[in-house]
């Protein structure tokens, strides 16, 4: 029989307020249409969440965690 593996990537995904008004609750995606947001570095993902908060009208705040992916 052969052996499984458990191989786990490690990838940084940039989380980004549901509202700006609700600074507790965090998502991946707004809503159906939007894409997450995964990225290799963790600079990628800083960059990218910086840019977002800048650009973004509303308000809302952009920050990085860490996510285990299964490889």
């Amino acid at each position: 029989m052969a052996k499984r593996s458990n191989k786990t990537a490690t990838k940084f995904r940039v989380y980004k307020q549901f509202l700006p008004t609700t600074p507790k609750l965090w998502v991946a995606k707004l809503d159906e249409t939007d894409e997450v947001d995964d990225f290799d570095t963790i600079e990628e993902a800083e960059t990218f969440a910086q840019q977002a908060t800048k650009l973004d009208t509303t308000g809302r705040k952009y920050r990085v965690q860490e996510i285990k992916m299964d490889a």
